[in-house]
Formats: structure tokens, C-alpha cells, sequence
């Protein structure tokens, strides 16, 4: 068995047929056919079954298409790995980052990740808190920004800083802008996330821990939805800074206090998969995004004092 075999094996099932593989592969189909011939014998079994409109994999092809794949993926990176180790970080880093605060994050990691390292491939995902979480623990993404690295398992986090929540809501219900304590925030007509996202259930425990009752009237699963009935002052919610710069107009965000409740945001990524040279570029460019952020009060929050020793070094490049 070659390596060789492994990639045709892997271009003749992507390709859906020899002929296309063959074609793709700049090789001759009679050679192709050969080669798929010699690793079957080997094998002593049938991988690929020919059909009128292509090919099926057998259950034993299947199998072995998948081991393939990995086995490729893996030296492909290796060898990204060695390029980058001559100073240019090369290869493909996956991220996640939660969906409230993809329009702030998305077009910087993209605009300054090409800028800098354009030997990078980058894919940026942007969803829940749970399923950011669940794609850090399998492995699925390099690494990601979450507010939840607490309840994740076999995930190496590093805090950045401790993010503020907010009450919003009309200004007919506003007053002024001054804090407002969680007690008189939990009294009002809330529309909130589900259960599922942390955001909820970090203002629960904060509720429960200061014995106050929420008044959720509303459950709506979307950004929009929610600021949809904000905005038509059917109900206030409460956020974290990013999704507000969206919603001020014609709302207002009073800070809530008496307790304050906070989250801690951390880059994370799973133990099982150790971060390439390529990721780990792009993890300590995430992060200055995320500290210049905090500094700006584009994301209202604290720093976590070990990041001070960033801030000197970190002025993301225009």
C-alpha cells in the first residue's frame, strides 16, 4: 500500500467516477485502474464497485477512504508545518467565535489575517456559544473565542477578559442611562435567549444567587427576533456589549449592578489537537483583536491582568 494508491483511492471518489479522477489527476485511466487493481489484490478485497453512472464504495472501501483521508490531511499538514517553521506560517486554521460578536471580529480576523499571514487559509465559524464549544471539544476548529470555557471538557483555555451585561430596553422604559440594580432589570417584561445559550443561564445563576425572579416572558432564539421586540418595546432583554451597537437605536443599555454579572471570554482549543505554528499565529492575532476591542469599548469589559503584558506589543497593523 502507497501513498500514491491513498490519494488516487481518495481522487476517484471525490471525482465520483475513474474517468473524472483520471482527468483531474492528469493520468491515464488504464494506469488509475491499475493502481486501485494492485491495492485491492493486496488488500485481498473489493474497495470500489463500478456502476453505469460511476462508482459505490464498498463497506471495506469506505473504511479505508476514511483512514485515507486522515492520513493525507495529516502529512499535508506536516508539511505545512516545516514551511511555516521558515517564518511564514502556512496552512489552514479554522476558528469559532460566537455569533454575537461576529460583526465585530469577522472582517478584522479576515482583513488582518490575510494582511499578515496570507500564507493562511482561514475559516471563520460564527454560532452559538454551544455549538462554538462543541467544535473546540471535538476538534473541529484549531481554537475559538467563547464565554463557556468553564463547562467545556479536555479544552485548554486562557482567559482575555471579564465582559459586562447589560439591560436594554425603549427609552420610554430607560429613564436615564445610569446602572441599574439586577433586582429592578429582573422586574421588568424580559425577552430572552433559550436555555441552551450560556448567556441565559449565566444570567439565571446570577438571579438565583441574589434571590431574584426574572420576568421572561418572551423565549426567541435569534438576534433578531429579539431585538425585534425590544425595539417595539414589547420587552428589554439583556446582552453583552457587541449585538448593542446594533440595537441602541432607539433603545438604550443601562449597565446592571447590585450584582454585577460578568463572563469571562477565552481563546480555547482542545487538548487532543495541539496548536501548528500556522494557529498559533493566528490564536496571538485573535487575541490582540480581542484586547484592542476591550480597549476601544467596542467589547465593554475588563482585561484579565496577565494580558497586560500584551497591550505594549499588541496594536493590531491597519
Amino acid at each position: 500500500m502507497t501513498l500514491k494508491q491513498l490519494r488516487y483511492l481518495i481522487a476517484i471518489v471525490e471525482a465520483g467516477s475513474f474517468s473524472n479522477a483520471a482527468r483531474r489527476a492528469f493520468i491515464a485511466q488504464p494506469a488509475l485502474s491499475r493502481q486501485i487493481g494492485l491495492l485491492e489484490n493486496e488488500l485481498e478485497m473489493q474497495l470500489l464497485a463500478r456502476q453505469h453512472d460511476g462508482i459505490a464504495l464498498t463497506d471495506a472501501g469506505r473504511q479505508l477512504y476514511e483512514v485515507a483521508r486522515s492520513v493525507i490531511q495529516k502529512l499535508d499538514s506536516v508539511k505545512d508545518e516545516l514551511k511555516s517553521s521558515r517564518g511564514n506560517p502556512m496552512g489552514h486554521v479554522a476558528i469559532s467565535i460566537p455569533a454575537t460578536a461576529s460583526a465585530l471580529l469577522l472582517p478584522a480576523i479576515i482583513t488582518h489575517g490575510q494582511s499578515k499571514f496570507p500564507g493562511i487559509k482561514l475559516t471563520v465559524w460564527d454560532g452559538l456559544s454551544r455549538e462554538g464549544g462543541q467544535a473546540i471539544e471535538l476538534g473541529k476548529v484549531d481554537f475559538g473565542v467563547v464565554p463557556n470555557a468553564e463547562e467545556l471538557d479536555h479544552v485548554i483555555a486562557e482567559p482575555v477578559f471579564t465582559e459586562d451585561l447589560y439591560w436594554v430596553g425603549t427609552p420610554g422604559h430607560c429613564g436615564d442611562a445610569s446602572p441599574i440594580t439586577l433586582a429592578e432589570a429582573a422586574a421588568t417584561q424580559l425577552v430572552m435567549p433559550p436555555r441552551a445559550l450560556h448567556l441565559r443561564r449565566r444570567v439565571e445563576q446570577a438571579a438565583m444567587e441574589a434571590g431574584v425572579v426574572l420576568d421572561s416572558s418572551y423565549e426567541q432564539q435569534s438576534a433578531p427576533g429579539i431585538s425585534s421586540l425590544v425595539r417595539a418595546g414589547l420587552a428589554a432583554t439583556i446582552s453583552n456589549w457587541p449585538p448593542l451597537v446594533e440595537l441602541l437605536e432607539p433603545t438604550c443599555a443601562r449597565l446592571i449592578v447590585e450584582p454585577r454579572i460578568t463572563r469571562t471570554i477565552s481563546l480555547a482549543h482542545s487538548q487532543h489537537k495541539p496548536l501548528s505554528f500556522a494557529a498559533a499565529c493566528m490564536r496571538d492575532l485573535v487575541r490582540g483583536l480581542l484586547i484592542e476591542a476591550v480597549r476601544n469599548d467596542q467589547w465593554k469589559g475588563s482585561l484579565i491582568e496577565r494580558q497586560a503584558e500584551y497591550e505594549s506589543g499588541l496594536a493590531v497593523e491597519p
